[in-house]
């Protein structure tokens, strides 16, 4: 696992990129079931942005972990409005008690920072952990099904350079407006869906992003991200 070397501001920034809005938030939030009444934990929060929308759709509460400190101080400020129904938490996921009492777990490029498969299957079992029988995990992610030698999507507002599917190879990120980029880690898919089932989830699947289709760019404008296997993927699994 790799140090958090961006700024929570510039990141939170970044959610305002087509790509954030068009395909991550419309892909996770397409999947998520219905949260009225539910308890969520979302897992790498970063500065909230997405526990505040989950509160928004219905959610009761929300647990916001992540274990960069700017980011939980940003998303504290952000929490006005909130209170109550949100309560944030400075701690790695691998290192956060859960209570077994989350209906949801909604983990945003978290499972892109472990290096192998023993640290993949911590992550898995401290999200499995926090939900109890019956609740769902729902994942953004690196694809690990596009593996390729170069750099690709600069026009896209990011830009993805990988070199193989070496197992814990960098996949990095160059967002626009970022200072300093993100570094993700390379895993085969069948790491994953490994690490899941050691976890102790009773089913996993992939799935491929979607597009909102009122987008104001233009089908046009994205047909490059799609064309083949796009940088990003969904995960569902379930407990």
């Amino acid at each position: 696992m790799g140090n958090i070397t961006y700024k929570a501001q510039e990141y939170s920034d970044s959610k305002q990129l087509p790509f954030r809005i068009e395909v991550e938030k419309y892909t996770l939030f397409s999947l998520f079931p219905d949260v009225t009444g539910r308890k969520v934990i979302d897992v790498g929060c970063g500065e909230g942005i997405y526990s505040r929308a989950l509160v928004d759709l219905g959610a009761v509460h929300v647990i916001g972990v992540d274990g960069a400190a700017d980011f939980i101080e940003l998303a504290r400020k952000k929490n006005v409005g909130y209170e109550g129904k949100i309560e944030y938490h400075y701690k790695l996921i691998h290192d956060f008690q859960g209570q077994g009492d989350r209906d949801l777990a909604v983990g945003s490029y978290v499972l892109s920072n472990p290096i192998n498969l023993e640290e993949a299957v911590a992550y898995c079992k401290s999200i499995n952990a926090c939900l109890r029988e019956g609740g769902r995990f729902v994942g953004f992610n690196n694809n690990p099904f596009e593996v390729f030698d170069g750099v690709r999507y600069a026009e896209y507002s990011f830009q993805k350079e990988m070199h193989g599917d070496t197992e814990g190879g960098e996949v990095i990120y160059r967002v626009l407006g970022m200072s300093n980029p993100i570094i993700n880690f390379y895993l085969k898919p069948q790491t994953y869906e490994k690490a899941f089932r050691e976890a102790g989830f009773s089913g996993f699947s992939w799935r491929r992003i979607s597009l909102n289709p009122t987008n104001e760019q233009g089908e046009a404008y994205w047909r490059n991200l799609f064309a083949n296997e796009p940088p990003f993927i969904a995960m569902l699994a379930e407990k």
